[in-house]
């Protein structure tokens, strides 16, 4: 299982490579395990910004800032930890990531080894 967490962190990751120019049958079966992914991410996203609406005390339409340095803050990081370290349902995608590898070979400044990073895990071995 994946966590919250990493699909989180990983979106950007996502984007870049869904920028490269791949070979049609693996460009379509990331575009398929990409959209899993944007729904994960979409769900701690509306989890994250109720979590400040709540916090502040706002809703829709109003401004809502937590300040650094505050309760408010302090309490935030602690629930929006909690919400990251909950399991996803996404399982990994039914591709190897050497594969994902040799398609991205002579594609130079496609993706860094961070984003490399980030999406491991997504890939079966």
């Amino acid at each position: 299982m994946l966590l919250l967490g990493r699909i989180f962190q990983s979106i950007e990751s996502w984007k870049k490579l869904s920028s490269v120019n791949l070979k049609p049958k693996i460009a379509y079966k990331i575009l398929k395990y990409m959209k899993l992914v944007n729904d994960e991410y979409e769900i701690a996203e509306k989890q994250r910004v109720s979590l400040v609406r709540e916090i502040t005390n706002t809703t829709d339409g109003q401004d809502a800032k937590i300040e650094p340095g505050s309760s408010e803050l302090v309490e935030y990081v602690g629930r929006f930890n909690e919400i990251m370290a909950q399991e996803s349902s996404l399982e990994q995608v039914d591709l190897k990531f050497e594969e994902v590898i040799d398609a991205l070979d002579g594609k130079d400044d496609v993706l860094s080894i961070a984003d490399l990073a980030n999406l491991e895990l997504f890939f079966a071995s």
